[in-house]
């Protein structure tokens, strides 16, 4: 699955969906965001936690890895969550 072909632009703001994540066959359960740009910043990633009904965003912990470290782990932690329906008008 292509998630480019997936994501469309409405005027400042690119908007991706995510198609059932829960599903077995689905490939793309989180969105990372990464910022190119002259200011450093962490990716952060972003999934829907359906137990909680909300959405959670995480940021790595770990960004170096030893040259033989096949795995490299960035070791997603949780910095935010975000309860679904949770703002009042």
């Amino acid at each position: 699955m292509d998630v480019l072909k997936e994501a469309r632009i409405v005027g400042d703001t690119a908007c991706v969906d995510l198609w059932y994540p829960r599903n077995d066959a689905s490939q793309v359960k989180y969105v990372q965001i990464g910022l190119i740009d002259v200011r450093a910043a962490d990716d952060i990633r972003v999934s829907y936690d359906f137990d909680r009904d909300g959405w959670k965003i995480e940021q790595a912990s770990v960004f170096q890895w030893e040259v033989d470290d096949e795995l490299r782990d960035p070791c997603w932690k949780e910095v935010a969550f975000i309860q679904a329906w949770s703002q009042e008008k």
